[in-house]
């Protein structure tokens, strides 16, 4: 049966209509959502504004007071030949500091370096040279200089710290542009409370440096500015009697981590004269934000109902005596073509069991590990899967391809008190640590007489499915 004209217009009608309709609506949803977009079009313009008018915006973050006083020791301009007598006089006072690092100097001295982390200390980022004038005539040249660094120490040491000093302090040197774009990128800027004084004038003594810090003042939480770099041997002279200044005054010693509140100084009278257009700013804050992505991408994120974070048990983060009786005086585990061969200094036996290095291990199995010092996170990298062994939590979260007959198992988190972190090595059981990367010993209980013990295992490459049964609860 054929329509009438009249039914035929009407419908043209109708359909015109509900098409405008949809249009508007589209319309309408898209403008809402670009409004409270952030910080959007008019939003950027008001902000670039307000920076370039010299007025700082303050970037939310969460931090945790002290619970006692506490004091943070920090170098500045190393690593130098100085360094590792600061190390020592640290190692003997069981004092952790903060080394504010150049990264022309950890390229000369990379083992002094790798010291600090493994002796439990925090680092952070001074720029490559130190050279004012390149640092602070432009913001891309400091922002460079701040890259090239942070990739020789995760290169070097595998450590990218999130904590920051500028040359000479912030007063006079930074606007609002630099903090609001390194706070964007997630970065933590430090300047100090108290300053020794120990690079400010020729001449300075140890007597002179100690004076110095013996003003304050003493807030529940200190900042101690120190230099450990070439020329400063009256600072490491005077280092021993600022600890037991801080000590007698019953304070406690730590490094830096990203919940101590930073000291920044106020602005103060510009000391460089920049120019910052539109153009510029939208380059360097997309670059800025993009970086911020890194912190959260070194730790695989905990299921909801993972548990909180709870105290570092002593016998995590402690070797003892009893760890290192009996059992055999060497140990060589075959990973196909490579072995791990272990000295009986350089494992732990315990009943029948051998924890060994986790770096030197996954580094002969062919993956990576990345030591995150401020979450106190070891990062695997081994083929597909991502392992991270976090000593806070006292547990293990492992994220591996999943098998077809069960797709949903891609992450699991296990409690793993066994692991232990000793003089900057983290061990782990040899057994549990294979078989929860997919790989398989195939010998037997290590014997505990002494000798060499041979230990045979299978190894995949990371890239085995599914999740392998295991032997015993790591619990």
């Amino acid at each position: 049966m054929k329509c009438r004209p009249q039914a035929n217009s009407f419908r043209m009608i109708s359909t015109v209509w509900t098409s405008m309709l949809c249009l508007t609506i589209l319309w309408l949803t898209v403008l809402t959502h670009t409004a409270g977009a952030a910080p959007g079009h008019e939003g950027e313009e008001a902000l670039f504004a307000q920076l370039k008018s010299g007025k700082r915006i303050a970037i939310e973050n969460n931090y945790t007071p002290a619970e006692k006083p506490t004091v943070y020791l920090t170098f500045d301009d190393g690593p130098s030949k100085l360094t590792p007598k600061v190390l020592d006089i640290l190692r003997e006072e069981d004092v952790r500091a903060t080394f504010f690092v150049l990264g022309e100097q950890v390229q000369e001295r990379p083992n002094i370096a790798k010291r600090i982390v493994e002796e439990g200390h925090a680092l952070g980022n001074h720029t490559y040279n130190h050279v004012y004038r390149e640092l602070y005539s432009d913001f891309r040249a400091f922002w460079e200089q701040v890259q090239k660094t942070e990739n020789i120490l995760l290169e070097t040491t595998g450590v990218r710290p999130r904590f920051i000093r500028a040359p000479g302090g912030t007063s006079g040197n930074f606007d609002a542009f630099y903090f609001y774009y390194l706070g964007q990128a997630g970065y933590e800027i430090y300047d100090w409370s108290i300053d020794s004084e120990d690079a400010r004038r020729p001449g300075m003594t140890a007597d002179r440096i100690v004076r110095t810090v013996e003003k304050g003042p003493f807030g529940k939480e200190v900042i101690v500015l120190m230099h450990d770099g070439s020329g400063h041997d009256e600072t490491v002279k005077a280092l021993p009697r600022i600890i037991k200044l801080f000590k007698e005054k019953g304070y406690a010693f730590a490094s830096l981590t990203p919940e101590v509140k930073p000291v920044q100084f106020s602005g103060g009278k510009p000391k460089w004269t920049r120019t910052v257009n539109r153009e510029s700013f939208d380059h360097l804050l997309a670059a800025a934000q993009e970086h911020r992505r890194l912190w959260s991408a070194q730790v695989v994120p905990a299921k909801d109902n993972a548990p909180q974070t709870q105290p570092v048990s002593p016998a995590a983060i402690a070797y003892t005596e009893a760890g290192s009786k009996g059992g055999p005086d060497r140990l060589n585990v075959h990973l196909g073509d490579r072995t791990l061969a272990l000295t009986k200094e350089q494992f732990r036996f315990r009943a029948g069991s051998c924890m060994v290095p986790l770096r030197r291990l996954i580094t002969e199995m062919g993956g990576t590990v990345e030591w995150n010092a401020e979450r106190r996170t070891a990062v695997v990298r081994y083929g597909a899967i991502t392992a991270v062994y976090d000593l806070a939590r006292q547990e293990l979260r492992v994220r591996r391809p999943a098998a077809e007959w069960a797709a949903e198992a891609k992450a699991r988190i296990y409690p793993f008190p066994e692991m232990e972190l000793a003089n900057g090595t983290l061990y782990v059981p040899l057994r549990q640590t294979l078989e929860l990367l997919g790989d398989r010993m195939l010998s037997g209980a290590i014997p505990q007489e002494r000798g060499t013990a041979e230990v045979q295992a299978a190894v995949y490459g990371g890239y085995r499915t599914g999740w392998m049964h295991m032997r015993k609860p790591l619990a």
